[in-house]
């Protein structure tokens, strides 16, 4: 029930992308780079029912600004789109979990979405033409985990070092880590490398993301994001001032540096990192 829950709303929640809603989105890299990263993750949505109370808790909780256009809110970081939020349309009286809905780069959409079909994912929406944004298509992976895969207009966002505040980092949980490696591997061009405690890394010119078991019963399989922060304990105390939670308490990171999972005040997940490293795509 609760996965035929999920597929429903990202069912829902893609209906918002199409021409039809008339959304006006945002180009994922501005200015335009004219350069495109295979297996980078460029872009994430957060599909919620209350865009106010998103925009309060994750203004006050990041620093983060809004600009409204239409229907779509665009996430800035200093000033620096890096996100949008989406209002979910919700029709059948019961409550949906936040999320966010990460965009994976890909040459070949059309290529993309075969393979996934083949191999035992689902295309939930596309390929199609998303105005502003690109040519993308929401699918499942064979496991179910949900991400857009996507050929940006204008290019993808340019690989630099992540400030804090942007996204440093997502990581898919999964199932069967073995299995979601050898999908991803052929979806993103990746090569997979091992780490510590069953945890892989991802890399396609440098670490694009990272797989792991599902660290907690009831979570499920997902793509969670990571936010990179100077102090993870500080941001976890105002997560909770903010009415949200904090799933995992602020921990030593394998790295160095800590980690903390918290949850916004409608159940949208993500990590948050305190990493001192020099490249963003270093680190977990």
């Amino acid at each position: 029930m609760k996965n035929r829950a999920l597929i429903i709303l990202f069912i829902i929640s893609f209906m918002l992308f199409t021409g039809c809603s008339k959304l006006d989105l945002t180009p994922v890299a501005s200015p335009p780079t004219g350069v495109h990263h295979q297996g980078k993750f460029v872009w994430h949505d957060l599909l919620t029912t209350d865009v106010a109370s998103a925009k309060k808790f994750y203004g006050e909780l990041f620093g983060w600004s809004f600009r409204e256009q239409g229907r779509y809110t665009v996430v800035l970081n200093n000033d620096q789109a890096i996100a949008g939020i989406v209002k979910l349309q919700v029709q059948d009286n019961q409550e949906h979990a936040a999320r966010w809905l990460a965009s994976l780069s890909v040459p070949d959409v059309d290529q993309a979405a075969a393979f996934v079909e083949e191999s035992g994912g689902i295309i939930h929406k596309g390929p199609l033409d998303m105005k502003n944004r690109g040519r993308g298509v929401l699918v499942s992976d064979p496991q179910g985990a949900q991400l857009l895969l996507l050929h940006a207009l204008g290019g993808d966002p340019a690989d630099i070092d992540t400030p804090i505040g942007s996204w440093l980092w997502v990581e898919l949980w999964s199932k069967t880590p073995e299995a979601s490696v050898a999908f991803y591997e052929e979806l993103g061009n990746y090569n997979a490398i091992a780490g510590e405690k069953g945890y892989w890394f991802l890399w396609h010119n440098k670490w694009r993301a990272g797989i792991r078991q599902i660290p907690f019963d009831g979570m499920g399989v997902r793509w969670t994001p990571t936010i990179r922060v100077s102090d993870t304990v500080s941001i976890s105390e105002r997560a909770i001032k903010l009415g949200g939670r904090v799933v995992v308490q602020p921990r030593e990171a394998s790295i160095g540096g800590s980690v903390a999972l918290i949850e916004d005040p409608l159940g949208g997940l993500l990590i948050v990192q305190y990493w001192s490293g020099q490249s963003s795509a270093e680190g977990k």
